[in-house]
């Protein structure tokens, strides 16, 4: 992963991370229109929805440019490995954001597309190779992975207390088999063992945390999830 961040112009000032694209990343558009000299880094390992996401910002362009913002798109999937894996990826008929690692159980969700391999890394992995001789701290991390939000952020290991700022995490714990555990009550529990606190934010669907150490921080970063 090391090679996506040599290019990220020496303008940028602001990192944010959206994990779960789905069909069309209306999160990380919206803050693209929102934030300047922000880097952008994306990861979706379903094609789909990678594809359906670089149109869309494609017909942004201008916006982009206006703001002097970064795009990176990574096409891995994460999890709570300790080494790089290859794992088996459920891609869905309907609806490409409600592909997983988990396979799918509840019916609504409707049929599997494929069933691929795809490489795998924990969000530690990441953080080993992130420039943070440039960058103090990540500023917001989204998570939309469907029943594996815990997983991931429990793969972040101790980068968590003092290089991020904002999390928000989906609570899906049914619709996948073995996902159970993704719940917000485990989440919580276990970010407060980095200093985190689960918040009210205005802007936010789903359970958000925000890192202690950054409470200064709390206006002066945008962030918004639907």
């Amino acid at each position: 992963m090391e090679e996506y961040f040599k290019n990220i112009p020496d303008n940028i000032t602001h990192i944010k991370i959206d994990i779960g694209l789905g069909m069309g990343n209306i999160h990380s558009l919206d803050w693209l229109q929102k934030d300047t000299n922000l880097c952008l880094i994306c990861f979706e390992p379903n094609l789909e929805s990678r594809n359906s996401c670089i149109n869309l910002m494609n017909t942004i362009d201008n916006i982009i440019k206006q703001n002097n913002n970064f795009i990176i798109i990574l096409p891995y999937a994460l999890s709570n490995v300790k080494e790089l894996s290859k794992q088996k990826f459920y891609s869905m008929l309907f609806d490409g954001g409600t592909s997983s690692l988990y396979k799918p159980i509840d019916p609504i969700l409707g049929p599997v597309k494929y069933e691929t391999i795809v490489d795998t890394y924990s969000l530690k992995h990441f953080f080993d190779l992130f420039p943070w001789n440039r960058f103090e701290y990540i500023e917001y991390i989204k998570i939309d992975a469907q029943g594996a939000d815990f997983d991931i952020i429990q793969s972040a290991g101790n980068y968590l207390k003092d290089n991020v700022v904002f999390i928000t995490a989906e609570p899906e714990s049914n619709q996948y088999s073995g996902c159970d555990h993704n719940t917000t009550e485990n989440m919580n529990e276990y970010l407060k063992t980095y200093d985190f606190e689960l918040i009210d934010h205005p802007n936010t669907h789903d359970p958000t945390f925000l890192n202690k150490k950054f409470k200064h921080l709390y206006d002066k970063i945008y962030i918004r999830q639907f």
